[in-house]
């Protein structure tokens, strides 16, 4: 599965899950400059409802997950090959870097990953 990001000029953002080629759902909103507010709860939403999240597996001593282990803890996110933004928006404008910090920071297929710049 891949992640496709589209920042659009109109302030339009659509976050989408690919199997392939075949998209498998999205998530779309208008960014009022909050895309640091909305992306990673997006970003989750669209995982949890197609069954790609953290599937936490708790220790069967703690119940707690204070306590779990990083063994304990099963990563859906690995599921994620990659990702790539399509952006209409110049690098330098703050959603394009909010978006591309956050991707990155969250290293999802690292070695796959891709930022496409639109041509106008």
């Amino acid at each position: 599965m891949k992640i496709l990001l589209k920042i659009n000029e109109d302030k339009s953002i659509k976050l989408s899950l690919f199997e392939g080629r075949r998209e498998v759902d999205s998530l779309a909103w208008k960014d009022e400059n909050s895309l640091s507010r909305f992306l990673l709860v997006n970003f989750d939403k669209l995982l949890r409802k197609n069954g790609v999240g953290l599937d936490l597996v708790r220790n069967s001593k703690n119940m707690g997950l204070k306590h779990a282990k990083s063994r304990d803890i099963s990563n859906g996110v690995d599921k994620i090959s990659g990702y790539t933004i399509i952006s209409e928006v110049p690098q330098k404008w703050t959603t394009y870097r909010i978006a591309d910090i956050t991707l990155k920071t969250l290293n999802i297929g690292s070695s796959s990953s891709s930022v496409d710049k639109l041509a106008k």
